[in-house]
């Protein structure tokens, strides 16, 4: 039974859909990160995005997501071997972890007040 819950968070569907799945956190990630430092909120922990960040939020976006992307396809290139598509079990669940912090920092900051919601393109 371990063994086949084990084989079936390896297979190649699984695989492509945590891979999807880390490319859509690491844009939510930057988004996120760009909102909150840009309300004042937050500030950038890693400091190579940080540098990226004060040349500009779409030099920061870019980035964010060329980086991971370039991470993403050494993985695809390499997909047959068992050593990549453990690789991303962990990168999947840390951005899972990263997108529950985002979602906490904005109940903790409150959706509804009003500097978010413009942030946000919601209507206050």
């Amino acid at each position: 039974m371990e063994r086949q819950a084990r084989n079936r968070l390896t297979a190649m569907d699984s695989f492509d859909k945590g891979l999807r799945a880390l490319l859509w956190l690491n844009l939510g990630d930057a988004i996120a990160t760009l909102t909150w430092v840009q309300l004042g909120l937050a500030t950038e922990a890693n400091p190579i995005m940080n540098w990226a960040l004060h040349l500009g939020p779409s030099i920061f976006v870019l980035s964010k997501v060329a980086l991971v992307c370039l991470a993403a396809a050494l993985l695809w290139t390499h997909r047959s071997h068992l050593s990549a598509r453990a690789a991303l079990i962990p990168a999947a669940c840390l951005y899972a972890l990263i997108g529950g912090a985002h979602l906490g920092f904005a109940v903790l900051h409150g959706l509804h007040s009003g500097p978010v919601q413009l942030a946000l393109g919601l209507s206050p």
